[in-house]
Order: structure tokens, then C-alpha cells, then sequence
């Protein structure tokens, strides 16, 4: 079975338009190509404190552990129960996690992936000292 893998990243609103109208003529013109798995957040700030570490400790456990209930959660990480569900409910509202049939919390990606650009950098030459 194939990785379930989902790309996070910046992207201007311009170029998430950008990449729509662009994947649009293609789908057009019969070029085929698979969904993308992705979130874009309009700029670095929003997406790290989106991802804040006791969120990302949250998906990693639960990846890691399978199915469970967020008392579970709370309990096993040692946080408060009302922070856990606000941190569950933000992050199934970006399908980072979900609700399987038994009522429980799951991870459905093998992994995520965090692009981020370095094209601001200051292009100067290298001087040797």
C-alpha cells in the first residue's frame, strides 16, 4: 500500500489561485494527475503556531500508539483534557486527524512533509575572511 504522505507549506492566496487555474487547463486538456495532499498557511508564523510543538507531539503519539480517545490522549501526555480537545478539534478541522468507527482519534498519514522557501535569502557572494 502506498504512504499516505501530506505536504504543508506558504503559499500566497494569489498562488493557491495560481495552482488551481493551472491544474483547471490541464485536467482540461486531459493531462491527468493524482489529488494533492495539502494545507497552505499565508505565511510562516501562522503555520508554526498551527503546528506548535504539543500539537505535533499529539499527532506523533497518536500515529504511533493507534486509536484512542482524547481522555486517553490527555492522560498518556500528561495535559489537560480541555487543551487536548481544543488541539483535536483544530487539527480535525485540518484532516491531520480523524474519527475512525469506534469513536476514536486516529492519524491518517504515514507522514508530513514541511516545505518552506529560502529564495528571500540575500543573494551576495561568499567572502572568504
Amino acid at each position: 500500500m502506498k504512504k499516505r504522505i501530506i505536504v504543508i507549506g506558504v503559499a500566497s492566496f494569489d498562488n493557491v489561485v495560481k495552482d488551481t487555474i493551472d491544474a483547471c487547463k490541464k485536467a482540461k486538456q486531459g493531462q491527468l494527475f493524482g489529488p494533492v495532499d495539502r494545507i497552505d498557511f499565508p505565511d510562516e508564523a501562522t503555520l508554526w503556531s498551527t503546528l506548535s510543538p504539543k500539537r505535533m507531539e499529539l499527532l506523533r503519539y497518536l500515529r504511533q500508539q493507534g486509536p484512542m480517545s482524547g481522555r486517553q490522549l490527555a492522560r498518556d501526555l500528561g495535559r489537560d483534557q480541555k487543551n487536548i480537545y481544543t488541539d483535536i478539534k483544530l487539527l480535525a478541522r485540518l484532516e491531520l486527524l480523524k474519527v475512525n468507527d469506534d469513536g476514536k482519534y486516529v492519524v491518517p498519514w504515514d507522514g508530513i512533509t514541511i516545505q518552506l522557501a529560502v529564495a528571500a535569502w540575500n543573494e551576495a557572494p561568499v567572502q572568504d575572511y
